[in-house]
């Protein structure tokens, strides 16, 4: 699968959870807590049992609260937690 940057992608777009956390800097429950009290975007159905967000919904809350800077800060920030959970799980898998 090719990962492609979030400022790459069309606004006709979705994203699941993880990248929306990715992005955002949020964990799940203040994600769920901003969605429950109406500061966050409602995600939509794409499946029976699978939801994601718009790009451009995303876009537009971004827009109105942070910068570009902060949004790359928070991606580097969530990349380097998954590498060391990676590393972690590889070292206990070579043990």
């Amino acid at each position: 699968m090719s990962r492609i940057p979030f400022d790459d992608l069309p606004d006709c777009a979705v994203i699941r959870q993880p990248v929306v956390l990715a992005v955002t800097g949020y964990s799940k429950a203040t994600l769920w807590n901003h969605i429950r009290d109406g500061k966050f975007p409602q995600p939509v159905q794409i499946g029976p049992r699978s939801i994601a967000w718009r790009v451009s919904d995303i876009r537009k809350l971004l827009a109105s609260f942070t910068t570009k800077q902060s949004i790359d800060k928070n991606v580097a920030k969530a990349t380097a937690v998954r590498q060391a959970k990676r590393a972690l799980l590889a070292e206990g898998a070579a043990s």
